[in-house]
């Protein structure tokens, strides 16, 4: 008997993987930043994100983590102490506490940078007083220091700006000019920043801009 023809072996196409979308990565929201943000009081603020970053360490109180950045805008003793410093001090901790820690600021310099800050009474200029604007997470942090407005405030665009309160009228010119989305109103009391806020959205701020409800205190 013959033997069988080969049975053909027809090639089987390979399967078409069709790529799952990935949905869109939101961009980072002010907005919701502020749950980050925590006030102690005076100038003293942390942000508690990927990096933890001190601004003016003063009265530090509650369960504070390490620093990786502490920032401190000029020497009055109202806004830091070595005391609060060693609270928050870690063995990494980047410590920048004026223009003259020049090769500090290089390690970081793609990530803070200075700015002046200065009026004309206490805080006067070229005493070495600074503002730091800080890119962390997405989002762009400006702290003030000790200042009153000047024009070049226009041209920072953070996305947070934290600002001193010596005045209503002094730190609403400096909302008109920051373009800001949240605005932190520090050195005065909570309900003198609160005030301030809602004079703020009544006159001038947009649908889109806040005014921070942070009360200060210890860190919980």
């Amino acid at each position: 008997t013959a033997c069988a023809a080969p049975a053909t072996l027809v090639p089987t196409a390979e399967p078409t993987l069709t790529p799952t979308p990935m949905p869109p990565t939101a961009a980072p929201s002010a907005a919701d930043a502020v749950s980050k943000l925590h006030w102690f009081g005076t100038s003293a603020i942390l942000y508690n994100g990927s990096q933890k970053i001190y601004f003016d360490p003063i009265t530090l109180d509650g369960t504070l983590p390490p620093a990786d950045i502490i920032l401190i805008t000029h020497a009055h003793t109202d806004h830091w102490s070595v005391a609060d410093i060693k609270k928050v001090m870690g063995p990494h901790t980047r410590l920048i506490v004026s223009p003259s820690m020049s090769a500090s600021l290089d390690a970081i310099k793609r990530q803070t940078g200075l700015v002046p800050a200065f009026d004309t009474t206490y805080h006067l200029k070229g005493t070495g007083g600074e503002g730091y604007i800080v890119t962390v997470d997405g989002l762009r942090i400006y702290h003030a220091g000790g200042t009153a407005a000047y024009p070049e405030m226009a041209q920072y665009k953070p996305d947070i700006a934290i600002l001193p309160m010596y005045s209503t009228a002094g730190v609403m010119d400096m909302m008109k000019l920051i373009p800001a989305k949240v605005f932190v109103i520090e050195h005065n009391s909570y309900y003198a920043a609160q005030a301030v806020g809602t004079l703020a959205k009544k006159d001038f701020l947009a649908d889109d801009q806040i005014v921070a409800d942070l009360k200060d205190g210890p860190l919980p």
